[in-house]
């Protein structure tokens, strides 16, 4: 056949050849598994609300699949660099020079971001000009980056970096990728990967905080403004300790059996301190021991004390960490309250923070009503004219109303209570006729109350069996609030008790009770001899000295 006919046949054939040809196989549809981690990553990479349901969909339908599983694992690995966490100890080479050995030591001190990334990974790149940014804006400050290479081989890394991103900063390889135990760790699971770490080797910040733009605005918080940043730290573990609590009195347990879980915290305040020597940052970190002392229901000692008067004067900005710690500092720790009144002065009428102006009017009202009501009411008169939206003021305005059912030389408002320790028994007025009777008001949960037992204890042992009494009237949620709280050392309170209870009573309304501790004294002859500040701190003793002689 010649090459012309064999064409012809073929051109005769052709469109039957095309007819018979098969259909060229239809596109597979996606998988229902892939389909499901497809949604799971759309949503978990782009930080979308949702990922935990898609995560929850997938690993029912597809229990112990490949897929299932790397979506667990991308799932939990945010949780290995939550902030406040102490960061995962390594140890490995420099790329550059492999004498150089990098630890979490290597920064100890600094502030530094650890970068997980591949050349190989477009978000990576993506990522790269903001960490340029960053660095040129904050090298030289206390800040290092140390990059950990994912790549597949080390040799990728020096041609992207000459080609296209300098990253001028420190660098590691990682070989094995995300299996590597430093990748692990650090639950580099996806990348990229940014963990910043504190001076101290604390987690600060991680994940999509650290991602794009917010990078620079993150590292601002802690670079520009330290002390700040301090204080953003204690505030996180107070809220931390808060929930904790909530979530323990709502389990039905007792207030008294939550312990506050601040210990890593404190270490991290004294280790700090050990090394800062920035008086602002001094500043904040004292103030933050203090107040975490403080969620232990524990007073600073004799050391943290000197150096809360030495260093951090009341205008101090460390103070506005929570406006109410400069007054419990006042009334607690100054015996003297010349010498409290000298301190606290220059930030009542200069802190830079309104509500720390506030707290300390306020603190100068409470400490002078029933001692120099003159100077208590030029107090009112100031919350009144300068801060009249806070509700101190408005605090302030019924304590000095009710004062007046109490005013020295009243006959006492009746009284009539069950005896805590003898249902059977009550108290009255008339029980104590011919002796003096201190009336406390009080409640173990109230951080004042406790502040004032030592020396509520203090003035019991020496003039107990001497014409005087005690009877403290609790306003605890729960009656066996009280005993748990006496089978304490150093509350016992081995004098007279009755319990009123959280919510309203006649005896507060009686004897203007609108906040606690509410000291009074009655006479021998039933009537009102001293209230209020003549009763707290170092001043229940002098007046019961001045009653009862030395």
């Amino acid at each position: 056949m010649s090459r012309s006919t064999l064409f012809c046949a073929l051109a005769l054939l052709g469109p039957a050849l095309i007819a018979q040809a098969p259909a060229p196989p239809a596109k597979a549809e996606k998988s229902r598994v892939d389909a499901l981690y497809g949604s799971f990553r759309d949503l978990f990479d782009e930080e979308k609300p949702g990922a935990d349901t898609a995560l929850a969909i997938l690993e029912k339908e597809f229990p112990g699949h490949k897929q299932s599983l790397d979506a667990r694992k991308r799932f939990e690995a945010p949780q290995k660099t939550l902030p406040g966490k102490m960061a995962p100890a390594f140890k490995i080479s420099s790329l550059e020079d492999p004498k150089i050995e990098y630890s979490l030591e290597t920064f100890r001190g600094k502030h530094v971001l650890f970068e997980f990334w591949a050349t190989w990974c477009p978000y990576c790149v993506a990522d790269l000009p903001f960490v340029h940014k960053a660095w040129a804006r904050f090298k030289g400050r206390n800040f290092e980056i140390l990059s950990f290479s994912l790549d597949k081989k080390v040799e990728d890394i020096a041609p992207f970096r000459q080609a296209k991103q300098p990253m001028p900063w420190k660098h590691v390889f990682l070989p094995g990728m995300k299996a590597h135990p430093i990748a692990e760790a650090y639950g580099a699971a996806s990348i990229p990967k940014y963990v910043l770490v504190g001076p101290d080797g604390k987690i600060l910040a991680s994940d999509g905080d650290l991602r794009g733009e917010k990078l620079e605005a993150t590292l601002a918080k802690f670079l520009d403004d330290p002390a700040q940043a301090v204080l953003t730290e204690v505030r996180a573990t107070v809220k931390q300790v808060s929930e904790a609590r909530k979530a323990h009195l709502k389990s039905g347990k007792a207030a008294q059996g939550f312990a506050a879980e601040v210990a890593e915290p404190m270490r991290s305040i004294q280790a700090r301190l050990d090394q800062e020597r920035r008086p602002d940052v001094r500043q904040a970190l004292l103030v933050g021991q203090y107040q975490l002392l403080l969620l232990q229901k524990k007073d600073p000692d004799p050391a943290l004390t000197a150096s809360l008067k030495q260093e951090v004067p009341s205008t101090s900005p460390a103070w506005g960490l929570e406006p109410g710690l400069l007054p419990r500092f006042l009334e607690t720790r100054f015996p003297d309250a010349q010498e409290a009144e000298a301190f606290a002065v220059a930030g009542r009428e200069g802190h830079p923070d309104p509500k720390v102006r506030a707290a300390l009017t306020m603190a100068q009202f409470e400490a002078n009503l029933g001692e120099d009501d003159a100077v208590a009411k030029r107090a009112l008169e100031r919350l009144e004219k300068d801060f009249p939206a806070v509700e101190d003021t408005k605090f302030a305005r019924k304590m000095w109303d009710a004062q007046a059912k109490t005013a020295i030389g009243l006959q006492a408002p009746p009284f009539d209570v069950l005896n805590l320790a003898d249902p059977a028994q009550h108290f009255t007025n008339g029980t104590f006729k011919g002796k003096y009777v201190l009336v406390d008001f009080w409640a173990s949960w109230c951080p004042p109350c406790r502040a004032e037992l030592p020396g509520v204890h203090k003035a019991w042992e020496r003039f107990k069996g001497r014409n005087f009494e005690i009877l403290s009237l609790s306003w605890d949620y729960k009656v066996e609030d009280i005993a748990t709280f006496r089978a304490l050392p150093g509350t016992p309170m081995p004098w007279k008790h009755a319990y009123l209870g959280r919510g309203k009573h006649a005896l507060n309304e009686s004897y203007g009770v609108v906040g606690i501790p509410k000291p009074v004294l009655i006479g021998p002859d039933g009537k009102i001899v001293a209230t209020d500040a003549k009763l707290r701190g170092a001043n229940l003793e002098k007046t019961l000295e001045h009653l009862l002689g030395k």
